[in-house]
């Protein structure tokens, strides 16, 4: 007999943070379902989310480390993968190489890409995008409002009589929070975009 399980997670691909359902069928996913309850997304899925589970069980997922020897791929152990990389990074000069963090993970990871680029790697160029004190947009949003992170809900959007999007496609990075705009503007909100 088939077991069909429903497995509520939150989508991958950007930082909107859309709830959905994995659908999983004899222990395998295939199919993303909406979760109705999802107050970032209220029920509705980007066509990326809607196929987010398809990398999952994909027969080009790479499951093996891979190294280039003699111009072709070639499978080779973690180990030997691991040491080549150790090699490289050994091989560079302080000054020749960057961490690049995302603002996707927790403030806990970002420290420790930052310990690994100081300790590790030598050098002191590591970036936490977008909370860099570099970043204009942060250092705005914690002058006026205490904090150079997201400071209304997504929810407030399209409960907005004014939107600005400035510098972002964000029907084309984040559709859901797109939407969000749409239903601002039929509520009577002026929109204007520039990029």
């Amino acid at each position: 007999m088939m077991e069909i399980k429903y497995v509520s997670t939150t989508c991958p691909y950007c930082g909107t943070g859309c709830g959905f359902k994995l659908v999983v069928r004899d222990g395998k996913a295939f199919d993303a379902a909406h979760r109705q309850r999802s107050p970032v997304s209220g029920g509705k899925l980007c066509p990326k989310g809607r196929c987010a589970h398809e990398f999952i069980n994909s027969p080009d997922r790479l499951e093996k480390p891979l190294i280039k020897k003699d111009g072709e791929f070639v499978e080779v152990t973690w180990d030997e993968a691991y040491d080549l990389i150790a090699e490289k990074f050994g091989s560079c000069k302080p000054d020749e190489i960057a961490c690049l963090s995302s603002a996707r993970t927790s403030n806990e990871e970002n420290c420790l890409m930052q310990k690994f680029a100081r300790v590790a790697l030598r050098t002191p160029t590591s970036i936490t995008a977008p909370g860099s004190a570099t970043h204009p947009p942060s250092r705005g949003l914690a002058a006026v409002f205490g904090s150079g992170a997201m400071t209304n809900s997504i929810r407030d959007i399209a409960e907005s009589k004014c939107v600005f999007v400035l510098g972002s496609n964000t029907f084309e990075q984040h559709p859901l929070i797109g939407r969000s705009i749409i239903r601002a503007r039929g509520a009577a909100a002026r929109s204007r975009t520039r990029c």
